[in-house]
């Protein structure tokens, strides 16, 4: 978690790391590459879509990885 909530914009590409200490941990899987979530008050859809980030990832992926969810709000 953040300690301040932050904001992200559309059509702006962010990359989400973790940097984990102590010994091997579980990790989640069939992780989805696109979400699309519809407010039920307004009908507005917001989509997060996943891809790979470069360098070392250390085994994780989109499908395979350490950070389970993303909250958010509008």
């Amino acid at each position: 978690m953040f300690k301040e909530p932050v904001e992200i914009l559309p059509n702006v590409n962010y990359t989400a790391c973790a940097t984990l200490k102590g010994p091997d941990s579980h990790y989640g899987t069939k992780g989805l590459r696109k979400v699309i979530h519809e407010s039920p008050t307004s009908g507005a859809k917001t989509c997060f879509t996943f891809c790979y980030a470069a360098g070392n990832n250390n085994g994780t992926s989109v499908e395979d990885g350490q950070i389970p969810e993303i909250i958010f709000y509008t």
